[in-house]
């Protein structure tokens, strides 16, 4: 009786994977979207004017908001040349991992390769640890203003190279005619640190911001004497703040609406430790000095592909709307604004060796999804452009500062007889964790509990929602 209800479960679980139910249905975001393939547009491309806007993420190791990027491209701060060590020893690691499951290596060619990933993961510990220490006294340890009088005290040109958090206190001081007290650049702060993950930030808000508001204009404020200038970057990093924040209080949350479709995957493996057989998805890991096979998680294995192209026709070809992606499969999370994709779609020739129940015919889709991006980019590096940190005075859609990226994925979609989206299955690596999509619009106001969320809510006087 065990065996049978353990066979059983299997069967079920993986017919899951295939059709998109549980927290895979697309209904979560496109409620009433059509599932018909055939109606759904094979290439989508948002309006220049609703194409999301590209940002920093505002990594938390650099002070995230209250970093003051506005004067950091007059020199090299000394932690440069830790920098440039950290991504030979990346380098290195990756080089090595490519060919740590290769076939033909021995056990002892394997633990070798393993001891010296573990040596290189042992340095650049080491080498961020002091780069931690140079965090720490470039963006934490710093004087920050204390009141209007020391605002005033300063040169415009000084006033400008204040981070968005600073000059939002700032500007809330002068607004309502009290004192200055830093409520919000003290927030970031304790929410960032030197010692963060590289990839930890506010991803999640710049990308739902990057949707529902259009690109911010540089825009003035001025009072007693004292003129706050706001350019493109800070108010993108201030909408992406409140974005986030509305997240971390769970009187705002419950407030806010947001949809998703996809589960969160927690697992670490690497692209080259992944691999398709009959139809299932595993990864191989080293144990003990031995190569082990195990079988890709369900949540790692989503968002289902027939879901995917199901939300990504409906809202870019049909609804003309973007939509969040974590376009990261493992356990880091890099969230990114879609706004436009092309699909190529044949049909096969003999079944896939896997489908969903009720299918009677599959086709093989090959799709390129483009996202506003970060680009990556660090502050400190002047040999390219594409290295340095990603903030810009002056809007960049439309411009060659825009940044974006892209990723193709292959699947397959299962029909049913009359033509509809019941299922699918990844052949790619490649492919979204998970969809969402932020539903409420606007400023939440400033209740009582709104914490961070209320005392931002004069934001709403600096910025535009799209139409």
């Amino acid at each position: 009786m065990k065996k049978t209800l353990v066979a059983l479960s299997l069967v079920v679980a993986s017919q899951s994977l295939l059709a998109y139910t549980g927290d895979n249905d697309p209904k979560y975001i496109v409620p009433n979207g059509t599932h018909k393939l055939k109606n759904m547009p094979l290439n989508a491309e948002l309006s220049a004017d609703k194409t999301p806007w590209a940002s920093s993420f505002f990594p938390h190791v650099y002070g995230g908001i209250a970093f003051r990027w506005n004067n950091f491209y007059k020199g090299v701060p000394s932690f440069a040349t830790l920098h440039y060590q950290v991504d030979d020893i990346n380098a290195e690691i990756e080089e090595l991992k490519t060919h740590l499951f290769d076939a033909d290596l021995s056990s002892n060619q394997v633990n070798d390769m393993i001891s010296k990933i573990q040596s290189l993961e042992s340095d650049k510990l080491s080498v961020n640890n002091e780069k931690a220490k140079d965090y720490k006294r470039y963006f934490f340890d710093i004087k920050r203003p204390d009141s209007l009088a020391d605002i005033r005290a300063m040169s415009q040109e000084e006033r400008d190279q204040l981070s968005a958090a600073e000059k939002y206190d700032i500007y809330i001081a002068l607004m309502t005619g009290k004192k200055l007290n830093m409520r919000l650049t003290k927030d970031v702060l304790d929410l960032t640190g030197p010692y963060k993950a590289y990839w930890e930030g506010i991803c999640n808000g710049w990308s739902s911001a990057a949707i529902e508001f259009k690109e911010p204009q540089p825009i003035s404020y001025a009072a007693n004497g004292i003129k706050i200038n706001f350019n493109s970057s800070d108010l993108k990093a201030l909408l992406s703040y409140y974005h986030a924040s509305i997240t971390r209080n769970w009187r705002t949350a419950k407030k806010n609406m947001t949809s998703r479709v996809g589960e969160r995957c927690k697992d670490p493996f690497p692209k080259e430790a992944w691999f398709i057989k009959d139809g299932k998805e595993y990864y191989k890991e080293i144990v003990n000095g031995k190569t082990v096979v195990k079988a890709v998680s369900p949540e790692c294995q989503d968002t289902n592909a027939g879901a995917f192209h199901i939300v990504m026709t409906n809202m870019l070809g049909l609804q003309s709307t973007g939509f969040v992606a974590e376009m990261v499969r493992d356990k880091e999370v890099w969230n990114q604004p879609v706004y436009k994709y092309t699909s190529k779609i044949k049909d096969l020739s003999e079944a896939y060796v896997m489908k969903t129940p009720g299918t009677v015919k599959q086709v093989e889709v090959e799709t390129e999804l483009f996202y506003a991006n970060d680009g990556g980019r660090m502050f400190w590096r002047h040999d390219g452009s594409d290295d340095e940190f990603y903030a810009w005075a002056e809007k960049t859609n439309g411009t060659s500062n825009y940044r974006s990226a892209s990723k193709t994925m292959k699947y397959i979609l299962d029909l049913d007889r009359a033509g509809n989206i019941i299922g699918g299955h990844w052949l790619s690596y490649e492919r979204p964790d998970f969809l969402w999509v932020k539903r409420s619009r606007g400023f939440l106001g400033t209740g009582f509990l709104y914490g961070i969320v209320g005392y931002m809510d004069n934001l709403k006087n600096l910025v535009e929602l799209q139409e």
